[in-house]
């Protein structure tokens, strides 16, 4: 015999459904931002140019220097397989911006005929030395 769930109760498992799928977006987002901010943060030391400041003294970031080191770690991270793509720009000589894109799988729309399977968020942070 087959029952038949009252329309109440199928708009709430619905409504719960995507209420579920919206926070893990924005746990995805909070978490990329959080590695972007990491990733910057480390960068604005770890990419320091030792050979320019030896020849004269200049306090400066080297730009191929920070894009391998930043595409590292973001790949040794625990979101690492979750990165799409990584942007890494020596904005000044003391400055350093990432940016990151993840794509976010839903959980419970994909199962909703015409809905999507997911979606990207993208994160950007920039942090400045201090010499």
């Amino acid at each position: 015999m087959l029952m038949l769930m009252p329309a109440g109760v199928l708009i709430v498992l619905l409504l719960g459904a995507i209420a579920f799928d919206l926070s893990l977006v924005f746990l995805r987002q909070r978490q990329a931002s959080s590695l972007a901010a990491d990733v910057a943060n480390d960068l604005a030391t770890a990419a320091f140019d030792e050979d320019a400041f030896r020849a004269d003294g200049r306090f400066e970031l080297d730009p191929r220097r920070a894009a391998t080191l930043g595409r590292s770690l973001v790949a040794i991270s625990d979101l690492g397989t979750e990165v799409t793509d990584v942007e890494v720009a020596v904005v000044g000589a003391d400055s350093v911006s990432v940016r990151l894109v993840m794509d976010v799988d839903y959980v419970f729309a994909k199962a909703i005929p015409g809905a999507s399977n997911g979606t990207t968020v993208t994160a950007t942070a920039t942090a400045v030395a201090t010499p």
